[in-house]
């Protein structure tokens, strides 16, 4: 069958599955194959759960009733989500970056909500099977917000050539996933890859205007700019007025001025305000409604929340973690910071050979800094650091959390912060 004979029975079924364990009478079914999982073993299951088609690779079930047998399920499944995202054809922005694109898509997302219709990326479905799950649910929207996350290059390209963006943004460029990438200028080159396909496609890129690094290579892209700044394409600027430990911010939009209450903590937060704020603008979002958006943003998704318990104050940033984002949200936390203070840090994840370097580098930095107690948590962390007075290491989670249970610490304010392999989330009841 072709792509446009499966969206023929796309269009009449009840929607797309991956997995066996949930929804599957009706839906069509996607084999996929992953390197912990292989859905092809589910076939069987699929179809007698009822599913309207099951798509799959198994040459074995060739000419089977309900059974399209392909050489790949995940290339079929991203050929119809683009074919499906050109037929429905909503405005579509792509959103990358090393820090901060999660919480700038959902901000952006609730400014453009107050005017549009708008579908968005929903939790972490930001990969190469992500995108064509979240461009298959679009269902008549005005604007879809798509993030788009890499390890490796080419990624990119491949997510923005599925999702044909005609707007694009990079929060910015730090040191993640560096195994994948191997430099800092191979980060850049890979989120690059957003302008490169806006640059082929007329498209339009949002760049906060202080970046020199981003202005730079979307003019080497030779990408049509928008630069988000006081005085510029989009003329959007942002003050801090303090934390207590709610961000309280003024934004300028245009003549306007509007001071903001917002529900989040640490001032790294400041750009993805500027950045959304932009965006809206460049949709024609009244400046009253992009504050009203900004102030009833409250993060979640284990992202800089702030969590205040009967023992301690909490902020649980334990998504993820890179060397750019930890000192972000260490000095965030001890910009405000009123009680005695806590880092729970967590090994940072996919460094490659610069893992140890960035780890000590990490460390380095926290031993300039006046904090009263600091448990690091991980091999890595464990290999390059010695315990001092007021600093605590351990090997496995299990051991932190043993020590918790047994010390009680009380009257603090705790950043809890590692990468995702770290699940430090589960700390969060011992505090």
């Amino acid at each position: 069958m072709s792509t446009a004979q499966i969206y023929e029975e796309f269009l009449q079924s009840k929607g797309i599955c991956t997995d066996t364990r949930g929804e599957v009478d009706g839906s069509l079914f996607f084999a996929l194959r992953g390197d912990q999982f292989d859905g092809n073993r589910f076939v069987e299951n699929a179809l007698e759960g009822g599913c309207r088609l099951a798509i799959t690779e198994r040459a074995d079930l060739e000419g089977s009733p309900r059974v399209v047998v392909v050489p790949s399920s995940l290339k079929l499944l991203q050929n119809l989500s683009h074919h499906h995202r050109l037929q429905v054809n909503p405005r579509l922005v792509a959103i990358t970056g090393s820090n901060g694109k999660t919480t700038t898509k959902e901000l952006m997302a609730a400014v453009l909500s107050t005017q549009y219709e708008l579908l968005a990326t929903e939790g972490n479905m930001n990969n190469h099977i992500g995108v064509p799950l979240t461009l298959l649910k679009l269902s008549g929207e005005e604007i879809a917000v798509i993030e788009m996350g890499a390890n490796h290059p080419g990624e990119i390209a491949e997510l923005a050539k599925i999702a044909a963006p005609e707007v694009g943004l990079i929060t910015n460029v730090g040191k993640a996933h560096l195994e994948g990438f191997g430099s800092l200028q191979g980060v850049l080159n890979a989120k690059g890859e957003l302008y490169e396909y806006l640059a082929a496609h007329d498209g339009n890129v949002l760049i906060d205007g202080r970046d020199q690094i981003l202005i730079q290579k979307a003019e080497e892209c030779g990408v049509n700019s928008r630069l988000i700044t006081a005085g510029g394409d989009l003329p959007v600027s942002l003050s801090l007025l303090g934390q207590q430990p709610f961000l309280e911010v003024e934004l300028q939009i245009g003549g306007e001025v509007l001071a903001i209450s917002t529900g989040l903590v640490g001032t790294y937060n400041m750009q993805n305000i500027l950045l959304a704020a932009g965006t809206g603008m460049h949709f024609g979002i009244s400046p009253e409604n992009i504050a009203v958006a900004i102030s009833g943003y409250h993060p979640k998704n284990l992202r800089s929340q702030l969590i205040e318990g009967e023992r301690n104050s909490l902020v649980l940033d334990s998504y993820n973690a890179n060397p750019s984002s930890m000192r972000k949200a260490i000095e965030g936390v001890l910009s405000y910071a009123t009680l005695p203070t806590m880092l729970i840090l967590g090994d940072m994840a996919e460094l490659g050979n610069s893992s140890d370097q960035e780890h000590r580098a990490l460390l380095q930095l926290i031993g300039t800094l006046d904090v009263d107690r600091v448990l690091l948590v991980g091999p890595t962390f464990f290999d390059v650091c010695e315990p001092s007075g007021h600093i605590t290491v351990f090997r496995e989670r299990s051991e932190v959390e043993a020590f918790l249970r047994k010390e009680k610490p009380e009257g603090y304010q705790i950043l809890v912060k590692g990468s995702r392999i770290m699940e430090l989330e589960r700390l969060t009841s011992l505090l």
